[in-house]
């Protein structure tokens, strides 16, 4: 256990640090609107991929931490368990799809463990069967993903229609 709370340490460190690099505003960059990033000259391709990559080998760190903790390698179908609940904790803990923190990351794991311990005792309290919980928590965590998706949606729609409206009062 303190092997995984030092990688992790180590990832987030990393992670910071990679941020304040050159790759690193690249990386924002290309994210952000590629061709604001090919016109200030960034080789765009060489940035994904790097940036696919880095977020790879975290992702298997993440992974194997996962999988050590639960107490099984699972290996073939593991990734399907962690990969909707990663999402959801991250956007549980204030994320959005434009903007993502490490304090972002442990606040939605904190609260996801919650989440975990409370829902089958609150299922046995309120219907005697702590399997309700379980549909509750896979449902509140696709509810969660769903949610965040349907309000950036809007908020970009919104943005957009007042973009349009600023602009047509300045034409007329």
């Amino acid at each position: 256990s303190t092997g995984s709370w030092i990688v992790i340490a180590v990832i987030c460190l990393l992670t910071v640090y990679i941020s304040k690099t050159k790759l690193g505003q690249d990386i924002r960059a290309v994210g952000q609107n590629m061709n604001v990033a090919v016109a200030a000259g960034i080789d765009v391709d060489r940035t994904r991929i790097i940036a696919t990559i880095l977020s790879t080998v975290v992702a298997a760190w993440g992974q194997i931490i996962y999988l050590q903790n639960i107490g099984t390698l699972q290996t073939y179908y593991s990734h399907e368990q962690v990969g909707t609940y990663a999402v959801a904790a991250i956007l549980v803990g204030g994320a959005s799809i434009e903007r993502a923190k490490i304090s972002h990351v442990f606040l939605g794991a904190l609260l996801f463990h919650i989440l975990f311990f409370t829902t089958p005792l609150s299922a046995t309290e309120l219907f005697n069967d702590a399997q309700l919980g379980e549909y509750f928590r896979v449902f509140l965590c696709y509810g969660v993903i769903a949610a965040s998706l349907l309000l950036f949606a809007l908020k970009k729609n919104a943005e957009y229609k007042n973009k349009l409206q600023a602009e047509f009062r300045r034409n007329r």
